[in-house]
């Protein structure tokens, strides 16, 4: 194992952690300013459905930050490379992302086009679909059907030796 395995890993790992933390209390503060912003117009009636949103949102995005850390930490500590565990977190990752994407679809976003020199254009409201994150849905699906079959020729190589 390089150096940079043995001695940075452990610092990565740290690292990804502190993502989770930030993630957590970016989500958390979003939820308050958004509680306040409902109260101060008057639409208090909204604010469970609001709730439910953004809880839900910050799940799709906290549930594959974790599930990836699980992962890393997996291989680091154990070597465990294709297991059915690294499959199902691979498959965890991959079905978030998609229901992020159907969830872009869904609800419907407010969008504010910026045009030259500062202006801002029209406001649409209306379900997006991101590109990007389709595509790194695919990816992810992928991946984990590549880890599926790592897993599969690992147990007949296991079982012929």
């Amino acid at each position: 194992m390089s150096k940079f395995s043995k001695d940075g890993m452990p610092f990565v790992l740290g690292l990804l952690c502190f993502v989770l933390i930030v993630i957590a209390f970016f989500f958390a503060f979003s939820m308050i300013t958004g509680i306040v912003a409902l109260l101060n117009v008057g639409k208090g009636n909204h604010i469970s459905v609001f709730m439910l949103t953004q809880l839900f949102t910050a799940l799709l995005a906290f549930i594959p930050l974790l599930a990836f850390v699980r992962m890393v930490h997996a291989v680091t500590a154990s070597k465990e490379f294709f297991s059915k565990k690294q499959s199902r977190r691979m498959l965890t990752i991959a079905v978030c992302f998609a229901a992020r994407v159907v969830l872009d679809l869904l609800a419907p976003s407010i969008e504010v086009p910026a045009l030259l020199e500062g202006a801002i254009g029209p406001m649409s409201i209306g379900p997006s679909l991101n590109l990007t994150l389709l595509a790194v849905t695919i990816m992810f699906f992928a991946l984990a059907g590549v880890f599926e079959y790592g897993r599969k020729l690992q147990e007949d190589s296991d079982n012929i030796l």
